[in-house]
């Protein structure tokens, strides 16, 4: 999926109703459903799958300076995206990345 201008405004403008303490953007695989999420992301090493367990699922942070669309084109790999949000996080290893250990899907976006 790729980040547009469109994409990164409607979720900016949702986001700002929102009353949690993180907001994240999230694409992946696997349609989203609104509510509670008990998936849990992995740690990846150099491109691989390494199986553990993070303590909560990965996303940008939309509040950040990286939650912009790419002048390069840069895509998120995944066709559904949402806005998932929670009261507890920690920063994530890329930047604009956090890990939200309480995720709620708050609204799909694609």
């Amino acid at each position: 999926m790729k980040l547009t201008a469109e994409i990164v405004e409607r979720v900016k403008g949702i986001a700002d109703s929102l009353d949690y303490d993180y907001i994240g953007f999230r694409v992946q695989e696997v349609p989203f459903a609104l509510g509670e999420m008990n998936h849990r992301s992995h740690v990846w090493d150099d491109g691989d799958d390494t199986g553990e367990e993070l303590g909560g699922v990965c996303a940008i942070d939309v509040r950040s300076m990286f939650f912009r669309p790419s002048q390069y084109g840069e895509c998120y790999f995944g066709d559904y995206a949402a806005i998932v949000a929670g009261n507890h996080a920690e920063y994530g290893e890329d930047a604009g990345e956090i890990v939200i250990s309480d995720p709620v899907v708050v609204e799909v976006i694609a």
